[in-house]
């Protein structure tokens, strides 16, 4: 079974460095790796805490222990140097803890991401698990990561869960999102425990089009 990488990029200090890892570090990934979300457009959708996202990435790796290996080895360690000076990630290595569910979606797909970060009531979060994947019915989605074995490589905690959802559009995503199925069962979310929602676009864009946001406060640190 494959691993994910997932990261959220929750401050840049140093755009500069980061081109260059975005540019150099490549070379050194493990072979035949499918990125699905690299830097591109995102948005928050939901935060029970002070959040910040700048950018999202989740990529589809070897197995897990394989995965965990590659990112302590020497190489990759040298690679990232200039992107962890300065700029603040959470980065997990994640099983899916599914069977591939669905068909990839063709053109350029879009993700949510639910990241679990405090647990305040698992009866409530209980009754939540137990639906949501019901709403998903007749939403041409695709279930990529439910609530796997995880382990976080860099950044800060706490993180007790983590689930990606592959829509074929962002407008789609959307409108699961803002459904009347899923608006009644993520009160059972709100009331159960503290989560970030952040939707992202797929693909991968050219380095000088990723997180444009950040350009002009990176160029001035």
């Amino acid at each position: 079974m494959s691993s994910y990488l997932v990261y959220i990029c929750q401050a840049v200090n140093d755009r500069a460095g980061l081109e260059r890892y975005w540019q150099e570090a490549p070379a050194v990934y493990p072979k035949n790796i499918d990125v699905l979300v690299a830097y591109g457009p995102s948005e928050v959708l939901d935060a029970d805490q002070d959040e910040r996202v700048e950018g999202v990435v989740i990529a589809e790796f070897p197995p897990f222990e394989q995965t965990v290996e590659w990112f302590n080895g020497d190489a990759y360690v040298q690679a990232r140097k200039d992107r962890t000076n300065g700029n603040e990630y959470l980065g997990m290595v994640v099983d899916s803890g599914v069977a591939p569910i669905g068909k990839r979606s063709a053109g350029i797909p879009a993700y949510v991401v639910l990241l679990c970060r405090e647990i305040v009531d698992q009866e409530e979060l209980n009754t939540y698990r137990q639906r949501v994947n019901g709403t998903l019915v007749g939403q041409s989605a695709r279930i990529v990561i439910d609530h796997g074995r995880f382990l976080i490589l860099e950044g800060q905690g706490p993180v007790e869960g983590l689930t990606v959802y592959e829509f074929p559009s962002r407008e789609a995503a959307r409108n699961w999102y803002d459904s009347v199925a899923y608006r009644e069962v993520r009160q059972h979310r709100k009331k159960g425990a503290k989560y970030l929602v952040v939707l992202a676009e797929g693909g991968v864009p050219p380095v000088e089009q990723r997180m444009p946001q950040t350009r002009v406060a990176g160029s001035a640190a």
